[in-house]
């Protein structure tokens, strides 16, 4: 799985990667817009966690795969929501399965009115490289690194749709169409976005040329409240024109650790 805040939503992945939100009484609220729903998507979230987790992808002939990562995110904004140096947040993502992955890194910055940083470290080049990993695969997986990549409110133009539902829950269905500087490789997307907990049940995902091509989904019974904050443990995004699927599962969570920033210092990343 997303600059999905997700924790990403879809977060983006799980925890950041899916978004989490605060329990919010179940309301019609007639009167929101799709920017202040989905802005509340966003602002309730952890300030900062780690976790290790589980992908799993699988094929239309039957074909699976394990990836084993952990994840480490902080958000760098200030008590009044200003970036420090222009920085939103960062996330350090490392592999530890399968055994041709191990040692893998990758570093995303997120900036605030400007392009992206992304830097990858392979321990067969031994060197740490400034990439873009925006349209990008995980490796094995069907979640571009866009999917997880944690977003910001200004990164898309937001128009509520019609109320919805998705298993019975009650949701507000938004429809969000990136910016030009977000750099997307899709034009829009559909969230479902159940209304007492502000958690995407059901992402819908179209590419430049108008497809739909993938959709993510989450169960409500696969969602755990962390001191208020609701967290999908297990999404799974399917590719709808390869028939492909992957699932992740948040295997252990650690919400709001005090993370020094020196984690995620580039030198870090060749450091095993």
């Amino acid at each position: 799985m997303a600059r999905a805040r997700a924790r990403a939503i879809v977060l983006t992945l799980a925890a950041g990667l899916a978004s989490a939100g605060a329990v919010h009484a179940d309301r019609t609220e007639p009167e929101l817009t799709g920017e202040q729903i989905y802005s509340r998507v966003l602002d309730n979230r952890f300030r900062s966690f780690t976790e290790e987790s589980r992908m799993v992808s699988g094929d239309r002939d039957g074909r699976v795969q394990e990836t084993r990562l952990g994840i480490t995110f902080k958000d760098f904004r200030d008590a009044e929501g200003r970036p420090l140096r222009g920085i939103v947040s960062k996330t350090l993502v490392r592999y530890t399965e399968p055994f041709d992955l191990r040692h893998s890194a990758y570093l995303m910055i997120q900036n605030r009115g400007r392009i992206d940083d992304h830097f990858v470290y392979l321990p067969a080049r031994r060197r740490t490289m400034r990439v873009n990993l925006r349209g990008e695969a995980v490796f094995g997986t069907d979640f571009a690194f866009e999917d997880v990549i944690p977003r910001d409110l200004e990164d898309a133009t937001y128009v509520r749709l019609d109320d919805s539902s998705v298993d019975d829950a009650s949701v507000y269905l938004v429809e969000a169409r990136p910016t030009a500087l977000f750099d997307s490789e899709y034009s829009k997307f559909w969230f479902y976005i159940d209304k007492r907990r502000l958690v995407p049940l059901r992402v819908r995902y179209w590419d430049k040329s108008g497809v739909e091509v993938k959709e993510l989904r989450t169960r409500a019974l696969d969602i755990q409240d962390y001191g208020g904050v609701h967290v999908p443990m297990r999404i799974t995004m399917r590719n709808l024109q390869l028939e492909s699927f992957t699932t992740l599962e948040v295997l252990h969570l650690v919400a709001n650790p005090d993370l020094p920033d020196e984690i995620f210092e580039l030198r870090r990343l060749e450091s095993h």
